[in-house]
């Protein structure tokens, strides 16, 4: 995955991920800095994943989100650490590559269509 394509798939979820805090009402501080992030500014961008982690938990403590979007912030959060590593793309279970076309729909995908409609079908994650 090239810089460019690196780039597009993390405006991609942060922006994702500034609609789901929109949507629970977080405090503006922190929106502002993610529209920066999601705008380009990668400066005050942090991949840690424990601040990632951090930041996650005490936003749901803070804002009692649901279900569905704890595991969507989780989700994209996973993904970003999988962008700074290198191995975003790739799916966790095969190990072989995502599609684009699911990654565009779904940025923060973990598993290729194939292994994800295995989990379904089974039931497990």
């Amino acid at each position: 995955m090239n810089k460019r394509e690196k780039e597009k798939y993390v405006r991609l979820l942060l922006e994702r991920k500034l609609e789901l805090l929109q949507e629970i009402g977080v405090e503006e501080n922190y929106l502002a800095k993610i529209a920066r992030e999601a705008s380009g500014d990668l400066s005050s961008f942090s991949y840690h994943m424990a601040d990632q982690s951090g930041e996650t938990y005490r936003r749901e403590l803070q804002a009692g989100l649901t279900t569905e979007q704890i595991r969507i912030l989780r989700a994209i959060d996973e993904a970003l650490k999988r962008l700074h590593e290198g191995s975003y793309g790739k799916c966790t279970k095969c190990g072989g590559s995502i599609q684009k076309a699911r990654l565009d729909f779904v940025p923060w995908a973990r598993h290729c269509i194939t292994c994800q409609r295995s989990f379904e079908g089974s039931g497990t994650p």
